[in-house]
Formats: structure tokens, C-alpha cells, sequence
């Protein structure tokens, strides 16, 4: 059995604090999943308000699921309360462990907007290290309307 610790973070509250998202803007929470133990992702404020969430089931044979908001949440939000936090974990009893870069658009002085992508290993402390079980992206746009 590998050991993923020494690979990129914990997925229990990864902060954004480093690249900061900007007040006002459109922010949409999108990812997939494609291991046997279902995958979630959710975005919490600096209150730990949850503000964004997605999830799918564990799939037989590893087969691509796509990860949804639950009945009476949203995947986006408008930014407002940061910094924020990411929290990525599977459906068994690990806590993933996270890889995440950051990107963003600009034109001169302007950024338009930036994105985050995390991709999980679901078995930090056993699994196959891989980093494949769900590949989430968390994105901003500088203007509404």
C-alpha cells in the first residue's frame, strides 16, 4: 500500500487565501468523478457557509460520473464573504488528498477572470495515488449582466 500524504495537500479546507477571489464576481463550482466511492466538493465562506456544493455517486468499474449540486443547493455563487475555502472528500472514511494550481485571464492590468483545478487521490493512506478519483474546477468571471 502507497502512502499519498507526502503529495500535494489535504483536502479538508483548502484556502484560497493565496490567490484571492474578488468581491462581486460570478463564481461556478464544476467537476467529475470516476472511482467506486461517490466524491463531493463544497466551497465555504469565511464563516463556514457552505456557498457552493457538488457530488456524485461511487461508480462500478470507475466509470465517469458527473459531480451535481444537490436538490436545493447551488454550484455558483456570487463572491461576497471571502477568503474562501475548498473541501474535497470521498464517501468512505479518508480524507482526500489534493493537488491544485491556479490560472487566471488578464488583458493589460485587468484580470477577467481565474480558476482553481484540484484532482484527488480518495485513499491518501492506501490508495493507488493516482490522482484520478475526481478533477474539480472552481472559476470566476470579473462581470455579471
Amino acid at each position: 500500500m502507497s502512502n499519498c500524504t507526502n503529495v500535494g495537500q489535504s483536502g479538508n479546507g483548502i484556502s484560497l487565501a493565496d490567490n484571492p477571489i474578488p468581491s462581486g464576481v460570478i463564481c461556478n463550482l464544476i467537476g467529475y468523478g470516476q472511482s467506486a466511492g461517490g466524491q463531493s466538493a463544497k466551497v465555504m465562506d469565511k464563516n463556514g457557509t457552505v456557498v457552493a456544493q457538488i457530488s456524485c455517486a461511487g461508480s462500478a468499474g470507475g466509470s465517469i460520473q458527473p459531480m451535481l449540486a444537490p436538490s436545493g443547493s447551488n454550484s455558483f455563487f456570487t463572491a461576497n464573504n471571502g477568503p474562501y475555502t475548498v473541501t474535497i472528500a470521498n464517501t468512505g472514511s479518508q480524507t482526500s488528498q489534493v493537488i491544485k494550481a491556479y490560472d487566471a485571464i488578464s488583458a493589460g492590468t485587468i484580470t477577467y477572470a481565474g480558476s482553481w483545478v484540484f484532482i484527488a487521490e480518495d485513499s491518501p493512506n492506501g490508495g493507488d495515488c493516482d490522482f484520478n478519483d475526481c478533477t474539480v474546477l472552481l472559476s470566476w468571471n470579473l462581470s455579471a449582466g
